[in-house]
């Protein structure tokens, strides 16, 4: 995966997160309140961990 690519796929999961934000706020105490959360929390850990394996591939002296 080019480095164009996973900025895109970032960028899509991150806003799939504050979507489930928004699910979660209109859920109420149910399942889509935690699946929405659920969700954001795994929007943050992603976009996270792509950011770490971005600064090892640095790390390593790879261009690409």
């Amino acid at each position: 995966m080019d480095a164009a690519s996973k900025w895109i796929w970032s960028g899509c999961v991150a806003l799939m997160g504050i979507a489930g934000l928004f699910v979660a706020a209109r859920g109420g105490q149910s399942v889509p309140y935690w699946g929405g959360l659920g969700f954001f929390v795994f929007a943050v850990l992603f976009v996270f961990y792509q950011i770490k394996r971005s600064f090892d591939h640095a790390e390593r002296g790879h261009r690409h």
